[in-house]
């Protein structure tokens, strides 16, 4: 249910535009803010579209056409070259921030299958839920990025006393039917 928790970001995102007509009065004023607004708005409506801010992209338009819009009072030249930096700036660190790694999930170990009929082997599917004990975290099948069956098999950071990352690696090399394994992390597989 995010529709109570975006209701809030809507609230905001629309009072934040209240303040350029508060300063109507003052055409230098009402330029700037119209600029400064207009540039947060844009730069939140883009961070935010995800939930729907978007919606706010046309009121960021008009007060940016706002703040230009009374000839010879305009929002002052450093203001004008500060504000889509600022912009800028904050959709960039927003969007192009690398993920950290300890932000991803926990590694998991994806086995390449030798045929996609053992899925439904008896004896695969009994070894293959053994790795619980081993510390198997989940378990699952499906086709891989190849073309064939994969198993992936989830871990945790920190194991349980007696299980390791090489028992469980162990344990599903053992498994009948499995040709390659990689231990991955949120971008590789190695």
């Amino acid at each position: 249910m995010i529709a109570p928790y975006a209701a809030q970001f809507f609230f905001l995102s629309a009072a934040a535009a209240a303040p350029p007509i508060l300063v109507r009065d003052w055409p230098r004023i009402f330029a700037g803010a119209c600029l400064v607004v207009g540039m947060g708005l844009l730069a939140w409506a883009v961070i935010g579209t995800v939930i729907g801010m978007f919606l706010f992209i046309p009121t960021a338009l008009l007060l940016l056409v706002a703040a230009f819009s009374n000839a010879g009072v305009g929002p002052g030249t450093w203001l004008v070259v500060v504000a889509p930096i600022a912009a800028v700036a904050a959709v960039t660190t927003f969007f192009l921030r690398p993920p950290s790694p300890e932000s991803g999930p926990p590694p998991s170990y994806h086995a390449t299958l030798d045929s996609p009929g053992r899925a439904h082997d008896r004896d695969f599917n009994r070894g293959k839920e053994r790795l619980r004990e081993f510390g198997a975290t989940s378990i699952s099948v499906a086709e891989g990025p190849s073309g064939r069956l994969e198993l992936v098999v989830g871990t945790t950071e920190i194991f349980a006393a007696g299980q390791t990352h090489d028992r469980l690696k162990e344990q599903i090399l053992r498994l009948f039917g499995v040709l390659e394994l990689c231990l991955g992390t949120y971008d590789t597989c190695e």
